[in-house]
């Protein structure tokens, strides 16, 4: 007999592993198609012949120093977790319970309503609209549905439109006023913030229930090390702080102190990726009824005239992602000048097989 799951979980892919046994580009997943640096990749050669131990405080302390120094943010100010993910997850539980609702915009990340339903809640949703080149949240609206909320999350920019969805700072700050006196928890996701430059993590100075998430998988080319943090007041930091394992891996912490202590790297993968994304962008609007969303990321939106094009791509050996938009849509992870190659010429063939 088949084991019974929730039915909220019968069609969502979540972090599924995939065959990657006939890809020729892998740009499904938004991950930094650049290794990490060679003192990165020694730091957790030398860890690793340690892992009979558990990571020393003294490590983790030096980790928070130097994502002080990258965020301007205290120490105390900051949560460590295993990617951004698992901070995500940590704040839905310290705020969301059984019949709460989670305010989110719709498309998102995919994530939100894995953990709202994980703890039970309910999704209440904003839909995005495109304008243009890009996607709009309604801002009044999502104010009022996050107010009825226990708990809202906006990835800024948005995944999948790859868009700037937060209007600016003093909007923020009046919704993060409207919230604090109900008690609602406004998670910003800024996982791509290396890409679009644009933050609000001051804020969390005055306001104790914003919570600013980010990552080092992207940028810092450290997805498979799974490192991730969050900036907050004070007190919210400390109260996710104790839902936190006590120990995370000491190689994940070795390769994020490389890193850091070289940051220059990751303005190097983040300028070379820029330059793919535009090259990238400006080649599939060349191709018949191809649509191309400006992007803030390290990913484009697109839109096609071929159904089942994440499929017909896999036939040709590229593997993009899915989006919750038609099965004409598809998210492509900008990759290495030859992987983007090899996309465009994936999906022209593609396309003129319908012709």
């Amino acid at each position: 007999m088949p084991v019974k799951v929730k039915p909220w979980l019968e069609n969502t892919e979540g972090y599924q592993p995939r065959s990657y046994t006939r890809i020729r580009a892998r740009l499904d997943l938004n991950e930094s198609p650049y290794p990490p640096p060679e003192r990165v990749v020694e730091a957790v050669a030398r860890e690793a012949a340690r892992g009979n131990r558990y990571p020393e405080q003294e490590q983790l302390q030096r980790l928070l120093e130097l994502l002080s120094g990258y965020t301007g943010a205290a120490p105390e100010q900051i949560v460590v977790g295993l990617g951004g993910d698992m901070v995500l997850e940590k704040a839905f539980t310290l705020v969301l319970g059984p019949g709460g609702r989670a305010a989110y915009p719709w498309p998102s990340f995919s994530m939100y309503e894995v953990y709202t339903r994980q703890n039970g809640g309910e999704p209440a949703t904003v839909e995005l609209r495109p304008e243009g080149d890009r996607w709009k949240l309604d801002w009044p609206r999502f104010s009022e549905t996050a107010e009825r909320a226990q708990i809202a999350a906006i990835d800024n920019p948005n995944n999948p439109t790859g868009s700037l969805i937060v209007p600016g700072e003093d909007e923020l700050a009046e919704l993060l006023e409207r919230l604090g006196k109900r008690g609602v928890l406004l998670i910003l996701d800024e996982a791509y913030y290396e890409f679009s430059g644009v933050t609000y993590s001051g804020l969390t100075e005055s306001y104790d229930n914003l919570l600013v998430v980010r990552t080092l998988s992207k940028a810092f080319s450290l997805a498979g090390l799974r490192i991730g943090y969050a900036l907050a007041h004070p007190r919210l930091a400390g109260m996710l702080c104790s839902l936190m394992p006590p120990f995370l891996p000491r190689t994940s912490i070795a390769a994020a102190i490389a890193a850091l202590e070289e940051p220059s790297y990751a303005e190097k993968v983040v300028e070379a990726i820029r330059g793919e994304r535009e090259w990238l962008a400006a080649q599939l609007r060349r191709l018949p009824g191809v649509r191309v969303y400006s992007s803030h990321t390290n990913f484009l939106l697109v839109e096609t005239r071929v159904d089942n094009v994440v499929d017909r791509l896999a036939e040709r050996g590229v593997a993009v992602r899915r989006v919750p938009l038609g099965s004409n849509w598809l998210r492509v992870t900008v990759g290495t000048p030859a992987e983007n190659r090899v996309l465009v010429e994936a999906l022209a063939e593609v396309i003129s097989s319908l012709e």
